[in-house]
């Protein structure tokens, strides 16, 4: 259909005119017609992988899943604010790494982050990270709106301390 944009093949017969049966199978005057959208076969095949390996797809929802559900229901990012494929992925990825930096931040605590940052290693140039993670740290402090994507209702002392005298972003740069 033209609004949802999927293609569908009709299937009809001219046989159901005829057909003693008609008014226990449709009650269209025409006969009955019966719509299959281009990704049907697709879909049974999930399906059945779904019936023969139902331990898997469950996994997969509890390992993957949460996330999204918490982009959404917690954060409210529920639609995207841009258009064009390349700038809602451009959008989704900064949301992506929101989330991978708050985890992170969560799973270490914020002193242990920047200790590790400073002590990283890599095997490639780094010196760009370090002025992205610090200007992240700095929009964490001054944007209300990062902020509240970070922090709960209640307030981590540890960060709030963190965010009042900027030592960590400081020594990043």
């Amino acid at each position: 259909s033209e609004s949802s944009g999927y293609k569908f093949k009709k299937y009809r017969t001219p046989d159901c005119k005829e057909c003693p049966m008609k008014d226990l199978c449709t009650s269209r005057t025409g006969g009955r017609e019966i719509d299959r959208s281009q990704y049907a076969d697709a879909v049974e095949e999930n399906n059945k992988r779904y019936q023969e390996n139902p331990q898997l797809y469950r996994t997969r929802q509890e390992i993957n899943e949460h996330i999204f559900g918490t982009i959404k229901r917690q954060w409210g990012y529920n639609h995207t604010n841009l258009t064009g494929l390349e700038k809602v992925n451009g959008e989704h990825s900064l949301i992506m790494l929101v989330y991978n930096i708050k985890r992170t931040m969560n799973i270490l605590g914020i002193p242990d982050l920047i200790d590790k940052i400073q002590k990283w290693n890599a095997k490639y140039p780094t010196k760009g990270y370090a002025l992205i993670i610090a200007t992240f740290f700095k929009l964490y402090c001054e944007f209300k709106i990062i902020r509240q994507l970070f922090l709960s209702l209640k307030t981590d002392s540890l960060t709030s301390e963190f965010c009042a005298n900027r030592k960590g972003v400081i020594e990043l740069i």
